[in-house]
């Protein structure tokens, strides 16, 4: 993943072509997790790792290419040389004895946020959990927080969280910088990718297939009920995968791949009806996909997750820019309303806190759908769309024990929206219309071909207002 600043919006086409192929899971366990987790809308994303020291990127410093946002900086190592030794060594002073995780677990409840995915490992290779693979890892004697009593980072993390009901999902870098396997240092690295022809070094290849797969295996094993595997760094493919017709793809010209049938079997063997999201992937082992620092501009049609900072960046910097509550509550309206789920990142710092206007806005975020959250879980896009001058709408459906069936559709408004102008069509059978957070019904005045809601006036806040319509429908008559 890499920093970038402000929410952009793709259109529909666009994303599609950035998307390679959704096959929908046949298992039935994961077909019913996946439809369970469709309902949850809303995670929390965590970068972190010794990097955070330096307040940069997370690992992209130490890759060769030439980007503007993962430049090194020169205080750090002159040379690309120094620069590494520099940054590996950041394991020797790595100690956040502030490490609280139960602390950001409760936030993220009371934000109302449903599952959790955190960095188990990324592409630098630093492993925040107790491998037996290598010393690069938090808990090696390399590293001075091993002495603490939860310097076993991840089974800490999931444990904090599960505890407080939320879904737990391990990120993993396929690719692995500190590898000697991946990155051989009888050779320099010269982009992201492995750094020799797996072709023309079978055994060292299968060694790093091995390694990754052992260290999946620790996590699918030693760390409790796992729900996600979010597999990142989506280069590491089979070369049949590349659809050139993407940009950064079109750069991958190495045979990488990493035996996902092996990976996922195993997973599965171990938490079944695990949910594996190879991200950009494509194919049987992405049950999801996930567009990355963007809201699509439509329902994809499949099911979807876009992650983004709460900040500009991914991983913890000093001074963050944190975005308002009003736009994370617009941004995860956005993301309902078009069919998907948001994750949302917060990064910790070096000594394991997050920033306390981080759990300002999760607070705020959390205050909103305790009053909203009915148009925001277990929903689906609109099939009937939404009003032009609201932010979007959502529904549901559900059988009564009378055999009645109850359709909710909810539209989201601008918090001085004074009225909403509706078709017809989706009024012709409504017997109340009312705000979430009010029991007291509006007016609808209708005409031929619309139909008028007045919006009354809440001076006190500015938030987002969600507009719910429901009727009731006998057993076989359309829905609204």
């Amino acid at each position: 993943m890499r920093s970038f600043g402000l929410f952009a919006t793709l259109s529909f086409a666009a994303l599609l072509r950035a998307q390679a192929p959704y096959v929908a899971p046949t298992d039935p366990a994961v077909a019913a997790k996946l439809a369970q987790w469709q309902d949850l809308k809303f995670g929390l994303l965590m970068h972190w790792g010794p990097y955070s020291q330096w307040g940069v990127v997370e690992s992209w410093s130490i890759c060769p290419e030439d980007e503007g946002w993962c430049r090194r900086d020169s205080v750090h190592g002159s040379t690309y040389v120094e620069y590494v030794r520099n940054y590996e060594a950041l394991q020797t002073t790595f100690n956040p004895v502030q490490f609280d995780p139960d602390k950001w677990a409760r936030a993220a409840k009371d934000a109302g946020m449903k599952y959790v995915v955190f960095t188990t490992k990324h592409h630098d290779g630093f492993c925040l959990f107790d491998t037996r693979t290598t010393n690069y890892r938090i808990t090696s004697a390399n590293t001075p927080f091993h002495s603490h009593p939860r310097a076993n980072a991840t089974r800490e993390i999931f444990d904090a969280f599960r505890r407080q009901g939320l879904w737990t999902g391990a990120y993993f870098s396929k690719p692995d910088w500190h590898s000697d396997d991946y990155w051989w240092r009888y050779f320099p690295p010269k982009d992201r990718s492995v750094n020799y022809l797996p072709t023309k070094y079978p055994e060292r290849w299968q060694a790093f297939k091995d390694h990754t797969y052992t260290q999946i295996e620790e996590l699918m094993t030693g760390y409790g009920k796992v729900d996600i595997l979010w597999l990142d760094g989506g280069w590491v493919r089979p070369l049949s995968s590349i659809d050139t017709s993407v940009s950064w793809q079109k750069a991958i010209t190495i045979e990488q791949d990493i035996d996902m049938p092996r990976i996922a079997a195993m997973a599965r063997q171990h938490q079944p009806g695990l949910l594996v999201v190879d991200r950009t992937v494509g194919g049987a082992y992405e049950n999801y996909v996930t567009p990355e620092g963007h809201v699509p501009a439509a329902d994809l049609g499949v099911p979807w997750e876009t992650c983004l900072p709460m900040g500009t960046s991914w991983s913890w910097v000093p001074n963050e820019q944190y975005k308002s509550t009003d736009e994370i509550i617009r941004t995860l309206v956005s993301v309902v309303s078009r069919g998907g789920s948001l994750l949302l990142n917060v990064a910790p710092g070096p000594d394991g806190q997050l920033d306390s206007t981080a759990y300002v806005r999760l607070k705020e975020v959390g205050e909103w759908l305790k009053v909203n959250g009915e148009a925001v879980y277990g929903t689906r896009a609109s099939k009937h769309g939404a009003p032009s001058a609201s932010l979007g709408a959502s529904e549901r459906s559900k059988t009564t024990k009378g055999g009645e069936e109850q359709h909710f559709m909810y539209i989201f408004l601008d918090g001085s929206a004074a009225e909403i102008r509706m078709d017809m069509h989706a009024l012709r059978r409504t017997p109340e219309v009312t705000l979430l957070g009010s029991t007291s019904p509006l007016k609808v005045h209708k005409t031929v071909d619309t139909g008028v809601v007045q919006i009354p006036a809440d001076p006190g806040s500015a938030r987002v207002r969600v507009l719910r319509i429901s009727a009731r429908l006998p057993v076989g008559m359309k829905k609204l």
